[in-house]
C-alpha cells in the first residue's frame, strides 16, 4: 500500500512538472558584465535575475530587463515580443544608459543658479517619468542639451507607447538597443519630441546650430574637442566613430552611445557616430534643416565641430540621427 500511495505522488509530481513545461514558449534572456543580475519581468511580473531561462505563454509580451544604478537611476532594457507555440526565442540584453527611476524623483538642473525642478515639484506636476533623458545644463547659457543622442531603445519606447506616427526605424541589422536610432528624418525626431514633451511634461527641442556647436566646443578652439587630429594626439587614441578614426566600427557601423569619452562638459558622441539634426534652417523655406557632428563613415573634415551638412526635413538616412535640447526656466 505504501508503494502504491509513493507511486501516485511520483505521477502526480510528473504531471505538474509536464503541465509546467508543455504549453507555451520558451524565452532565454541573456546579458553579461556589469548587465548579470539584473531584474527580469515579464508583463510586469518578477521572473528572475538575468540571465535566465524562463517558460512563458504564446502571444504578446513585454520584456523589461532593469538594474539598479543607485537611488536615483536605473538602466533599463525594455522589448515588446510576440511569440507563437513552442518557440525558443534568445535575446541578448544590453541595459541602457542610466535613466531616473520610478523611486527616484528628484531632477535637477542647475546652471548658473538657475533650477529647472525638485521632485515635490515634479510630483505635483507629473514629470517623472523612467524616459526622461539626462540633461546637461551648459554653462553661462539658458539651455541644456542631451548627454546622449537619442537611442533605439529611445525611440522604440516611443513606438510600443502609440507615438512616434508608429514608424519603426530599420537599423540595417547592426543592433537597437543603445545604438543611435538612424534612418529618422528631422519631422520623424519633431514626432518623437512631441510624445516625449507629452509624456513628461518637460518641453524638449531639437538644438538651433549655434547651441549644438557652444555645447560641442566645451570651451575649446581646435577642430575637435579633444585636440587638432581626428584621431587624437596621437595614433594611439581613440575619440569618435569615424571613417579613420581608428575604432572597431570604424566606417562600418554605428557604435553604442556613450563609446567613447566625453567633452569637457561631459557630452558624448559630439562628433562622429551619426550626424545630428538641429532646429536651424539652411535657406529661408526652413525645408531643408541643418545637421552638425559627422557620422561613422565620414572622414576626419566631416567630424570637425565646424562642419555642416543639410538635408530635406522629410529625408530619412542611415548616417542621421538627433539630440535633444531644452529651455532652462529662470
Amino acid at each position: 500500500m505504501k508503494l502504491i500511495y509513493v507511486f501516485l505522488l511520483l505521477t502526480l509530481s510528473l504531471a505538474a512538472s509536464a503541465s509546467t513545461y508543455a504549453a507555451g514558449s520558451v524565452l532565454i534572456i541573456n546579458c553579461g558584465g556589469a548587465d548579470v543580475g539584473a531584474e527580469v519581468l515579464v508583463n510586469g511580473e518578477f521572473k528572475g535575475e538575468c540571465p535566465l531561462d524562463i517558460n512563458v505563454p504564446a502571444g504578446k509580451l513585454r520584456l523589461m530587463v532593469q538594474k539598479k544604478v543607485d537611488d536615483y537611476n536605473d538602466r533599463i532594457y525594455e522589448q515588446e515580443i510576440r511569440l507563437g507555440e513552442d518557440v525558443v526565442k534568445k535575446i541578448d540584453v544590453v541595459l541602457g544608459v542610466p535613466q531616473l527611476n520610478a523611486e527616484g524623483k528628484k531632477l535637477t538642473l542647475k546652471s548658473s543658479g538657475t533650477e529647472l525642478a525638485n521632485t515635490d515639484k515634479l510630483q505635483e506636476e507629473k514629470k517623472i517619468c523612467v524616459h526622461c533623458p539626462e540633461m546637461v545644463p551648459i554653462p553661462n547659457t539658458n539651455f541644456a542639451i542631451a548627454k546622449y543622442t537619442v537611442t533605439f531603445q529611445d525611440w522604440d519606447a516611443c513606438v510600443v507607447d502609440g507615438g512616434c506616427n508608429g514608424y519603426r526605424p530599420s537599423d540595417k541589422e547592426w543592433g537597437r538597443a543603445t545604438r543611435p536610432v538612424i534612418n529618422v528624418s528631422w519631422n520623424d525626431a519633431q514626432a518623437y519630441i512631441k510624445w516625449l514633451s507629452n509624456k513628461t511634461g518637460n518641453t524638449y527641442r531639437l538644438p538651433t546650430e549655434e547651441e549644438w556647436e557652444i555645447a560641442a566646443r566645451a570651451g575649446t578652439t581646435t577642430d575637435y574637442y579633444w585636440g587638432i587630429f581626428p584621431f587624437g594626439d596621437s595614433t594611439e587614441s581613440v575619440n569618435a566613430n569615424c571613417n579613420g578614426c581608428g575604432s572597431k566600427w570604424d566606417n562600418r557601423t554605428t557604435a553604442p552611445v556613450g563609446s567613447f569619452k566625453p567633452n569637457g562638459y561631459g557630452l558624448y558622441d559630439m562628433s562622429g557616430n551619426v550626424w545630428q539634426w538641429t532646429d536651424s534652417c539652411w535657406g529661408d523655406d526652413c525645408s531643408y534643416r541643418v545637421l552638425r557632428g559627422g557620422s561613422w563613415n565620414d572622414t576626419g573634415t566631416n567630424i570637425r565641430i565646424s562642419a555642416r551638412f543639410k538635408d530635406a526635413v522629410n529625408e530619412r538616412y542611415h548616417i542621421s540621427g538627433f539630440r535633444l535640447a531644452m529651455t532652462l526656466k529662470k
